[in-house]
């Protein structure tokens, strides 16, 4: 399941408003000794709902990096098996040996460390979804050199076998210690973002819209865990009525004038809420006539989807 960045820039709201001049005496006043004084650039801050929302907002970019490149993965290692049983079974086979995809894996290896207040059993989680990323890239090398070598021919196919069954139980480690830890974040990561906007203007605007945002979310990871389709179609058509009513009622929701600098982001993310609900309607079409085009709408979904997470966090910077 993907998580959500809470709140984004936001987090350093009290910053983000005030002039260029503001913000330098606050750096002079984070040069002095008071060990009160809050300090943004920190993991102790001295502030910890901004410690705990600032971790989970770094923890979720590593996670969806991490998802990505071991959904990348799974598919090489299909791919690549697939590919050596038909070559294996039939010596006149020629097809081509399968292009693996890139991954990228930007906010994988950052530096991230959890913050005091959390406690050292967080960053024992985040240093076990590191360091099996780090083992399951190994892998994916060892199955490139594999491939590139042709070793298959020699061995029908053993290695690709051995490095599938290391990797599920890599990939199953890194899950577990992802589950675990946002298991016991997010709720705490809630609390800190409904303090932080206790007394801010938006804050309606701000929590609606990530509802939406996060709902949009799980419309698509429910897409990827699909066993019964008659069943799917019952929740898509529920989900698609309850996405349109967070919809209805974030239109609802003006924007203050005195807030009117935020107008133009907020409308563009309900922009792309109401495009996200077209797309649900191509993807109710497909299922209900068992188009050959669903996946293809379900992947223009998802596109969608990632407008909604980019629109949201543009808002709410």
């Amino acid at each position: 399941m993907k998580r959500s960045i809470i709140i984004a820039g936001m987090l350093f709201l009290s910053f983000s408003v005030t002039s260029c001049d503001k913000l330098e005496k606050m750096k002079e006043k984070l040069s002095q000794t008071d060990t009160k004084q809050v300090n943004p650039f920190s993991v102790n801050s001295g502030d910890a709902n901004r410690d705990i929302i600032s971790f989970n907002n770094k923890v979720v970019k590593m996670d969806d990096a991490q998802s990505d490149f071991i959904k990348n993965f799974q598919n090489s290692l299909i791919q690549m098996e697939e590919f050596v049983k038909k070559a294996t079974d039939n010596h006149q086979f020629s097809g081509i040996s399968p292009i693996f995809t890139p991954s990228i894996m930007m906010y994988s290896h950052q530096e991230l460390k959890a913050p005091d207040v959390l406690g050292k059993e967080f960053q024992g989680w985040v240093d076990t979804m590191k360091d099996t990323t780090t083992q399951l890239e190994n892998l994916k090398k060892e199955l490139e050199t594999y491939k590139e070598a042709e070793d298959w021919k020699d061995d029908k196919g053993k290695k690709v076998t051995e490095i599938t069954e290391k990797a599920k139980k890599l990939i199953q480690e890194n899950r577990t210690a992802a589950t675990e830890l946002f298991a016991k974040l997010s709720p705490r990561a809630d609390k800190a973002e409904i303090e932080i906007l206790k007394d801010h203007p938006l804050k309606t605007q701000i929590l609606q819209s990530r509802e939406t945002m996060e709902l949009a979310q799980k419309i698509i990871d429910d897409s990827y865990d699909v066993t019964d389709m008659n069943a799917y179609k019952n929740k898509f058509s529920q989900q698609y009525q309850q996405m349109e009513k967070l919809y209805n009622r974030n239109i609802n929701e003006k924007i203050p004038s005195s807030e009117k600098q935020k107008e133009s982001s907020y409308q563009a993310f309900n922009n792309s809420v109401n495009d996200f609900l077209g797309k649900m309607r191509i993807v109710q079409r497909s299922l209900n006539e068992n188009n050959q085009e669903l996946n293809n709408n379900l992947d223009d979904l998802e596109r969608e989807a990632g407008y909604i997470l980019d629109r949201y966090n543009t808002f709410v910077d």
